[in-house]
């Protein structure tokens, strides 16, 4: 089994554009030998809460379509973030695709409060994302809370993958609370982040695995869009990167 996660420099509200760069990113990863692909927090609308409801799709939204189809042709799961359309507000939401089978959703439960302006909080709901071996789903700010984490290990979690928005403070930050949950947990541990701007600030990229014993495996850096690809059973790790370039 081989977890990735994808970094990507979505372009707000640009979402057909943004599928564009996601099949690069999920094509790279395949290539990589990837089961699982996770994209960072609203990967596909791009993060800017103040626009999210403009920007909002709902599940079954003809943007999906080609991504499912790709799943579906090389055996793959994958999950990617955008702004799911409600009767209220907008939830930060990740739209699990795989092979031949409807897609599944998991939506931020616990959200900054920067947030609650723009964004309502999702159902309490479990947050594994895949079976065999339990790999469980924090979206940004639900890796500071403690009782995420640990709710996701009781359930028999393994493997721990957080999809975020986060400037160059925020990653240090992050990083060092995943490392201790890879720690605590002895688990595999995750981060997708973005690149770009992103409501007003620089979201830095840096993302990265941690083996079971918290140490770090793997990076990528703050200008590259790319995957970094991790076996669950050795910890061996791949990372490739697409050619930089900002239209």
């Amino acid at each position: 089994m081989k977890i990735a996660v994808a970094q990507i420099r979505p372009e707000v509200g640009a979402v057909e554009k943004n599928v564009d760069r996601h099949l690069k990113l999920i094509d790279l990863g395949v290539s990589c030998g990837a089961d699982l692909i996770v994209f960072p927090e609203l990967s596909l609308t791009g993060y800017e809460p103040s626009c999210a409801d403009a920007h909002a799709r709902y599940c079954d939204d003809f943007c999906f379509d080609r991504i499912q189809s790709f799943c579906n042709q090389c055996n793959l799961t994958t999950g990617v973030g955008f702004s799911l359309r409600t009767d209220a507000l907008p939830r930060i939401s990740n739209l699990l695709f795989g092979a031949h089978v409807p897609p599944s959703l998991y939506s931020k439960r616990f959200l900054h409060q920067d947030e609650v302006p723009f964004f309502e909080c999702g159902e309490q709901c479990d947050s594994s994302i895949f079976v065999d071996p339990v790999v469980a789903l924090a979206i940004c700010y639900e890796l500071s809370v403690p009782e995420h984490a640990d709710a996701a290990f009781a359930s028999g979690a393994s493997a721990y993958v957080a999809s975020a928005a986060k400037t160059a403070r925020g990653v240090g930050e992050a990083s060092r609370r995943l490392s201790g949950i890879a720690r605590r947990h002895s688990a595999i541990v995750m981060l997708a982040n973005c690149l770009g701007p992103m409501d007003g600030v620089e979201c830095a990229g840096r993302s990265a695995v941690w083996g079971r014993n918290g140490q770090l495996l793997a990076r990528l850096d703050d200008r590259a869009e790319g995957v970094i690809v991790v076996d669950y059973d050795t910890e061996q790790v791949v990372v490739e990167t697409l050619a930089y370039e900002i239209d």
